[in-house]
């Protein structure tokens, strides 16, 4: 009997309005338990359920069919009917990260390695190694060598040459002044797979030739006292080339200045007969360039000693025509 109370309790809690729906549908002396739990009054509220009949009927409120008729319909909130969104409009700006990061290595992990018994400090030191050895797992696009622990190369005999994709600047000094030395390799993400794991190319790759960008980061490399080994593009062999002929002009000028001080008394007197020879020479320049023929100075001011600069019009000449009109 208590059951079937309850069951009708429920069924009219359902289909009871809003006003009514405001005591929970059990009775006052019934158990407060776990199977018998309820919401606060008012707290769940039914969907609406349009389409059934009424003023929400036929159409639903959707209209006479087109796109908001339709099942999954509608616009998202940044759409702007069709114009260019402003997301395109507005001007793109700022500098645009680098995708290539390095995996970073520090002298004191490779210390330990040598330590250790896994990596030879006889050899130059590879990538390859560190992979091996366990410093890192994963490596996409290269190795960038830290100074953490520099301090620990005095605890090693012999001097390392590690051969890396980058180098900060205190790493490269801590290991020159232990003898060492650093080495920039330039790897795409191919050729560096090839280099950890060489049994999956049966055939050896082409090495590639760096882009502008790859280039200017190796000289920065070098210019910090890295050395560098990668095929060198064209323009940075004619820079190059440039280099060394203004180096072998410097040292020739040199050169010249000491032959002409030996004649000279001072310095001085050297620099003021160079200043003569240069201030001759554009005098010179300067009279082959200028007519003097019909030149004087300071020019009259007089009214009327212009007047043979004054441009005059040629004379008209009429031609006399004879008609004979018998």
């Amino acid at each position: 009997m208590f059951q079937t109370l309850q069951k009708l309790r429920v069924m009219c809690f359902m289909f009871a309005t809003t006003a009514e729906r405001k005591v929970p549908p059990t009775p006052s002396n019934m158990p407060f338990t776990l199977n018998n739990l309820w919401d606060n009054p008012g707290a769940r509220k039914i969907q609406k359920r349009w389409g059934r009949s009424g003023t929400r009927g036929n159409a639903c409120g959707r209209g006479q069919r087109g796109q908001g008729a339709r099942s999954g319909a509608g616009v998202p909130p940044k759409f702007e009917g069709g114009q260019t969104p402003l997301t395109r409009r507005l001007p793109k700006w700022g500098a645009k990260p680098s995708l290539e990061i390095y995996r970073e290595v520090n002298i004191c992990q490779i210390v330990d390695r040598i330590k250790q018994g896994r990596i030879d400090a006889t050899q130059p030191i590879q990538i390859k190694d560190m992979l091996e050895s366990r410093i890192f797992s994963k490596c996409k696009y290269g190795v960038k060598l830290l100074a953490r622990g520099a301090e620990r190369l005095s605890e090693l005999n012999t001097p390392l040459t590690i051969e890396v994709s980058d180098a900060s600047k205190t790493a490269i000094e801590a290991i020159k002044k232990a003898g060492g030395e650093v080495k920039v390799v330039y790897f795409t993400p191919l050729l560096l797979r090839q280099h950890l794991f060489p049994d999956k190319y049966p055939l050896e790759l082409r090495p590639a030739l760096p882009p502008s960008r790859a280039v200017e980061a190796i000289q920065r490399t070098e210019e910090r006292g890295a050395v560098a080994d990668y095929i060198k593009p064209k323009w940075v062999i004619e820079d190059e080339i440039e280099k060394k002929k203004l180096e072998e002009m410097a040292k020739l000028e040199v050169d010249t200045l000491k032959v002409q001080l030996q004649g000279a008394e001072t310095v001085e007197t050297a620099k003021k007969e160079k200043k003569k020879k240069k201030q001759k020479q554009q005098e010179e320049k300067q009279v082959s360039t200028l007519d003097l023929t019909n030149f004087k100075y300071p020019a009259s001011r007089e009214p009327g000693c212009g007047k043979d600069k004054i441009k005059q019009r040629k004379p008209v000449v009429y031609k006399k025509l004879s008609l004979n009109l018998d």
